[in-house]
């Protein structure tokens, strides 16, 4: 609930008091009004139908309603039930006129040809005399004459308790006659069950006084948000549904024989006063209340029916948290509208109930709170808000306007305050949804004149926007075949709804005159389908023809949001039109077709392998599938399985007459290695005519019509075999040629081919680091690697095996296994070698492909140092040198590993350059050390700088190994 300044309502209560007074008569046209007139049927439009005469009277039945219920003591009851609409703001005075001439029973009333016969004081043409006519059926027998057999079950009293029939409206728009039918077997010696069924009198008398159902304080019902006292006391006698709370109905409400302000609202919308009308004891229906009426529109301007539109009460001079939290009144937009407006699918229906409602689309989104009691005080302020009509509310129990299903609502309708309303005044509110759909979008439409053509995908969306709008499509199709028309409503937001249009769809030959009704097929039933929101429609055409489509809504209702989805599902061609007994692939055409949708042929299940929206392929089964072992012409079906559509080819596939046939079982393909036998066999089968005997002792040739191949079972490069029991020749074969090659098996039931290409198999062995330089009389231990290749096969997980060939060399393990990427490693140990001397090992992968290591001795005498990197380094005496990097080599420039190197390491403090004259002063030594590295399987050993901790000094770095290799370097850190 919206709560507003207090600035604003003493604003908006000067804008409003120069509109707000009508002194004239009121308009009678309510949302509370069970009927509407309106052409053909009456000759009036847009107004209520009510009672001919303000005081209708009642007769009783003469007899007693049961043995627990004599006959004072019914009419009691039922004197009680009317007395409750008896009130002075409305013109309608309901009382007892006497008792029927006699008891009506099973006994006297029958169905007859054009219904159910009562006595002749009961029938309808003794209006003049007996308006009413209430019947004590004392053993449920005209109940179930009335609505069926066992209807009057004790069980069934909260439904069928009191049965009301107003079965005579006239064409002026007036009652004339009705029948109220109290079940007997309903009371009982509990004084509650009398109670109850004079609750379901009261609201019966409601509804053939002509109000229909209202929605205020729906919370009640629904039980969200849990409703509150004053909410219940504000829930409408005529609310649609009884709340199940107990056996008896009436002790869910409180006060439940009190009627509500919206009751009244509508009672007087009926049989109200206009101002200064009202005769001694009655009271003019709008003293000291206000009336509020309206229109609400789409954005377009186009009036939104079905929108249930309320008021709560906010008193003078008092704060928005004041206002009201419950509905005082109700209205249904549209209410005096069209229910129905006929469309073309099904016709105009010229009946009463077909005729409701103004043609006038002035009256489209019209509401009207006719009658809002003021709270105490000279003004009071009405707050108008929106809300769905519960879609329980539908047939019987509909509120507004839409019968067959609600309409949601487009948009959202803020709370709107409206000004300050004084006794007498009816002020006049017009307002628009926020965010509702709001253009029209059906130019694309065709018309039935001229139908535009359907969409070649056979999909499209459309819209049925502006009242009693249709949508005309052209569509040509071929003879026995079969379609299905699928139109799914949506809503805004493109979802499938039930709460938006009822798509109806007609199919006419497009020479069937305009305005008959569909010629060819119809679908009036709308949302038959097994999708949410859809309505379908199946066809079928021995001939050619042109067709037009119509798509409409049921009530020939058109909305800014009836938006909808149209499929046509039409299958028109197969290529090719024949196939062998074997089946074979074949391509569907035709329109909306889409992934999933199935294809069967004569009822078989094919293999679909695509789908677009105008093709499906799909390998069709063979004549033996079918169960048939002759030619035939099949019939080929698409199916879509979810939304239970389907379209028929008839006699469109033909199958010839099964003959023996040769196929292929297995064969070599992909890579096969030449001088190796395949592992899969070159295989074939004859079976006979049926698809399932084998063919015995057929000869068939095998041979290479490309490259070359030996067959194993002939060794040889043509062979001819025999068949088996079970009708198979197989053969192994070996390729004795690189390339491509080509197989065919021959025989006089066919030909079967296969191909492959063979290819010389290349395995290799390489070795990562062929030698490794030792320094001589070390022992060293070094992972070597190998890396293996297979030009036909994965390396992965090949065995390594690792074997000493000469020499101080020993591997652990013995074998390792390939990795993903070919590489296989093991640990070695090497040594003690003497100078020159060497030691060799070798990798073997396949047992043959080797990759051989070889280590060397390397001579003291031969030792070198080099720099890799450190070298040159100058840096702040906050920071840290970067290590030193050096390696061993021979005079080769090999890499030695094994090699001890000493490194000695001073750091003397930082001194300035060196004077002009004199002598340069010698600087004091902060550090020093020595220590032994040797170096690794690449010959590298690694150096950590000395230093001083944030002080500025040279660090001197000398490293020798064996006899010849010296190297020197300085790093200075500046202070």
């Amino acid at each position: 609930m919206a709560r507003r300044e207090l600035s604003w309502w003493i604003r908006a209560g000067f804008l409003l008091m120069s509109c707000c007074f009508f002194a004239g008569p009121q308009m009678a046209w309510a949302g509370g009004a069970r009927w509407i007139t309106g052409p053909p049927y009456f000759t009036t439009a847009g107004a209520p139908v009510i009672w001919y005469t303000n005081h209708p009277v009642y007769f009783t039945d003469p007899g007693d309603l049961s043995a627990y219920v004599n006959h004072a003591a019914a009419d009691s009851l039922v004197a009680a039930a009317a007395n409750v609409w008896n009130v002075p703001t409305s013109s309608l005075v309901l009382a007892k006129g006497g008792v029927l001439s006699e008891h009506v029973s099973g006994a006297n009333t029958f169905l007859g040809p054009s219904g159910v016969m009562f006595p002749a004081d009961a029938q309808s043409s003794n209006y003049l005399t007996i308006q009413i006519a209430v019947i004590y059926d004392t053993d449920g027998s005209v109940t179930d004459l009335l609505l069926g057999n066992g209807a009057s079950d004790p069980t069934s009293c909260l439904q069928n308790g009191v049965t009301e029939s107003v079965d005579s409206i006239v064409p002026a728009g007036y009652i004339e006659h009705a029948l109220l039918v109290l079940n007997a077997r309903c009371t009982g010696s509990d004084p509650a069950k009398q109670t109850q069924l004079q609750y379901q009198l009261m609201r019966a008398f409601g509804r053939v006084l002509g109000l229909g159902w209202s929605q205020t304080n729906d919370n009640v019902f629904t039980g969200s948000p849990q409703p509150t006292f004053n909410q219940a006391m504000h829930w409408p006698v005529m609310h649609p549904i009884d709340i199940i709370c107990g056996p008896y109905t009436y002790q869910c409400m409180p006060q439940p024989f009190t009627l509500r302000p919206d009751d009244l609202s509508a009672l007087t919308a009926l049989y109200g006063f206009a101002k200064g009308q009202a005769p001694a004891g009655k009271t003019d229906s709008l003293l000291n209340a206000n009336r509020l009426e309206g229109r609400l529109f789409f954005p377009d301007g186009e009036g939104m029916q079905g929108v249930n539109v309320l008021g709560r009460r906010w008193a003078q001079y008092t704060l928005p948290t004041e206002i009201e939290d419950w509905y005082t009144v109700s209205s249904v937009s549209g209410a005096p509208y069209r229910q129905s407006n006929g469309n073309p699918v099904t016709g105009n229906d010229t009946s009463m109930v077909g005729s409701e409602g103004s043609q006038y689309n002035f009256f489209e989104g019209y509401y009207d709170l006719h009658r809002v009691p003021m709270l105490p005080g000279d003004w009071q302020t009405i707050i108008l808000e929106t809300e769905p009509v519960n879609p329980l509310y539908t047939g019987e129990y509909a509120v507004g306007p839409y019968t067959a299903n609600t309409v949601e609502p487009s948009g959202t309708s803020p709370a709107q305050p409206e000004g300050v309303l004084v006794s007498y005044s009816d002020t006049w509110i017009d307002f628009n949804t926020v965010g509702a759909a709001g253009t029209c979008a059906n130019a694309g439409d065709g018309t039935q004149a001229a139908p535009a053509a359907a969409n070649a995908q056979g999909w499209w969306t459309g819209m049925l926007c502006g009242y009693g709008h249709s949508a005309w499509s052209s569509l040509s199709v071929k003879g026995n075949r079969s379609m299905t028309v699928e139109v799914t409503a949506r809503d805004e937001q493109g979802s499938a709804t039930t709460s938006k249009a009822m798509p109806v769809i007609g199919v006419w030959n497009s020479t069937d005159a305009m305005g008959s009704l569909p010629g060819v097929a119809s679908a009036g039933e709308p949302l038959n389908g097994q999708s949410t929101g859809t309505t379908t429609l199946a066809a079928s055409f021995t001939q050619p023809k042109q067709l037009r489509i119509a798509i409409a809504d049921e009530r020939g209702d058109g909305r800014p949001d009836f938006n909808y989805q149209a499929r046509v599902l039409y299958a028109d061609s197969v290529a090719p039109n024949g196939v062998s007994a074997a089946g074979g692939v074949v391509t569907i055409t035709g329109m909306g077709f889409r992934p999933g949708n199935a294809v069967l042929v004569n009822g078989v299940a094919a293999t679909v392998s695509s789908w677009t929206a105008n093709t499906i392929v799909a390998t069709v089964p063979s004549l033996h599938a079918l169960g048939s072992s002759t030619a035939l012409v099949a019939d080929v079906t698409v199916q879509d399985l979810s939304s239970g559509g389907t379209t028929v080819m008839t006699q469109a596939l033909s199958y010839s007459a099964p003959v023996a046939t040769l196929s292929l079982l297995t064969a070599p393909s992909g890579i096969a290695i030449v001088g190796q036998q395949t592992a899969i066999p070159f295989a074939v089968q004859v079976l006979g005519p049926d698809g399932v005997t084998p063919i015995v002792g057929e000869a068939v040739t095998f041979a290479a019509t490309v490259g070359s191949v030996q067959f194993s079972s002939c060794g040889a490069a043509v062979c001819t075999l025999q068949t088996n029991a079970h009708g198979i020749a197989s053969t192994l074969l070996t390729p004795t040629s690189a390339g491509a090659v080509s197989l065919q098996a021959v025989g006089v039931d066919g030909t079967a081919t296969a191909s492959f290409n063979a290819i010389v198999q290349v395995r290799t062995a390489t070795a990562m680091q062929p030698v490794e330089y030792v320094a001589a009389g070390t022992s060293f231990q070094w992972v070597p690697q190998i890396s293996i290749s297979d030009n036909t096969a994965s390396t992965a997980g090949v065995v390594v095996s690792w074997q000493t060939i000469s020499g101080l060399v020993a591997e652990s393990p013995a074998q390792s296994v390939a990795n993903a990427a070919g590489g296989a490693q093991t640990q070695v140990s090497t040594g003690p070698l003497s100078p020159g001397n060497q030691a060799v090992f070798s990798g073997c992968a396949w047992t043959s492909v080797c990759a051989d290591f070889s280590v060397v001795g390397v001579d003291a005498s031969q030792l070198r140092l080099e720099v890799v990197s450190g070298a040159g380094q100058t840096i702040s005496s906050g920071g840290s040198f970067s290590p030193v990097v050096l390696m061993v080599t021979d005079t080769a420039s090999h890499p030695v590993a094994g090699a001890i190197v000493t490194v000695y390491q001073t750091v003397d403090a930082w001194q300035p350059a060196c004077p002009d004259r004199g002598r340069c002063p010698i600087a004091p030594v902060l550090a020093s050390s020595q220590l032994a590295v040797t170096s690794d399987a690449n010959g590298l050993i690694t150096v950590t700088p000395e230093q001083v901790a944030g002080i500025g000094g040279t660090t001197n770095l000398a490293a020798a190994v064996g006899t010849q290799g010296f190297i020197s370097l300085s790093l200075q850190a500046l202070p």
